[in-house]
């Protein structure tokens, strides 16, 4: 019997709002499936990318991670991890952070090192998040990962992206570039949680480790949990088993939509149903968000009102307002998505300049700026030479 933790999203050093508390949040999120983990004897653990939120985390994010993988260092469990696009920097010959843990339990799988035998019979294959632009480089190793794994009973493959079935916008795999015939399909990228019947296997995105968007939290609230997925491999009777472990998040998230005729009751209603769950210590304060609707009224004034009931019994309050409901449905459809920046910029540049090359240049751009102005700078350097054909002997 093998047992196999699969995790993904982890985002540490993610600080949702600029609060230290939702950066915490992150960390206590990753400690808990840590100790979930060992509790469940697991043998192996994977990680399918975005364990960090930055490429160049924050020492705290660091130790954290150390922390964790030392937990189950101890346990002699295992670690596999492929890198995400929150990992990895732009420009090529560079490290991602999780080079730091590499030792004899922690392990890096990449295009050149991409697969590892475990028990003598699972195949385990991994790549490293690659954008679109990069599509017919990874269709081909993924055709090689296929052609290496036919001789083992049990195969598994780790991807961070999307695949276009499950997302159809800007999908980093299309449908043709996956390969059939795996057991399990260990995906990250995607922060809802998934499972469906793939290519005769089972694929999972196990989603984000906490909430990140709005849309996340309305999904946790309505009983899409948080937490990993966990496959168990029989041996003897070749069968393969999935579940999702629930890990429980402390912190609430309250969304509400108030028609602003009912402000000062429903304000009331609510600064009482928070009294009811907050600790002594407010240590467990929610995040609030609420979407003020149906009304003509000013908004200093009802934002003025909230943070007057509210402020001292919340960590922290957003305010939507919708006095006329108009495009409300339009601009909850797009957060339900869960769009990342990068599709809008896309879009625009290329609507704007009809060029892919520039749009890819520009989301290449934005991931790198203001954050490192050195590797934007060499970014723009090489397309300027590449779409000039500048030849640097000369």
């Amino acid at each position: 019997m093998t047992k196999i933790a699969h995790i993904a999203d982890t985002h540490l050093g993610y600080r949702q709002y600029g609060l230290i508390e939702r950066e915490e949040d992150f960390y206590e999120a990753f400690r808990n499936i840590i100790d979930d983990i060992i509790k469940q004897d697991v043998d192996y653990v994977i990680h399918a990318g975005d364990l960090f939120e930055h490429s160049k985390p924050p020492v705290k994010a660091l130790l954290e991670a150390q922390r964790g993988f030392e937990k189950l260092k101890e346990h002699n469990i295992p670690v596999y991890a492929i890198a995400g696009n929150h990992d990895m920097m732009q420009r090529s010959k560079t490290t991602i952070p999780q080079e730091l843990f590499i030792n004899d339990n922690f392990h890096i799988l990449s295009t050149k090192n991409y697969s590892v035998v475990l028990d003598g019979d699972i195949y385990l294959a991994g790549l490293p998040f690659l954008g679109r632009e990069y599509q017919k480089t990874v269709a081909k190793r993924l055709i090689k990962i296929q052609e290496e794994s036919e001789k083992y009973p049990y195969r598994i493959l780790m991807l961070h992206g999307s695949i276009e079935k499950y997302f159809e916008i800007e999908p980093e795999f299309t449908l043709d570039m996956v390969p059939a015939g795996f057991n399990y399909y260990a995906m990250g990228h995607i922060h809802q949680k998934k499972e469906d019947r793939f290519k005769g296997g089972i694929l999972s995105y196990p989603g984000s480790t906490e909430r990140k968007s709005k849309a996340e939290a309305k999904e946790y609230n309505d009983g899409r949990t948080k937490g990993y997925s966990l496959i168990t491999i029989d041996h003897v009777n070749d069968e393969i088993d999935y579940q999702f472990r629930h890990v429980e998040l402390k912190r609430k998230f309250i969304l509400r939509n108030i028609d602003y005729p009912k402000l000062d009751a429903s304000l009331d209603a609510l600064h009482d149903e928070i009294l009811d769950f907050i600790d002594e210590d407010h240590s467990n304060l929610p995040v609030v968000i609420l979407n003020i609707r149906h009304g003509n009224f000013e908004r200093s004034e009802v934002s003025e009102e909230i943070h007057k009931k509210l402020d001292d019994i919340t960590l922290n309050i957003r305010i939507e307002y919708n006095p006329i409901d108009d495009m409300t449905d339009d601009i909850e459809s797009y957060e339900e998505m869960n769009l990342e920046p990068e599709y809008f910029i896309r879009q625009r540049l290329t609507q704007e300049l009809g060029s892919e090359d520039i749009a890819t240049l520009g989301i290449n751009l934005y991931k790198n700026l203001p954050e490192n102005m050195d590797e934007a700078f060499l970014i723009a350097e090489d397309f300027f030479k590449e779409q000039y054909q500048i030849d640097e002997n000369k």
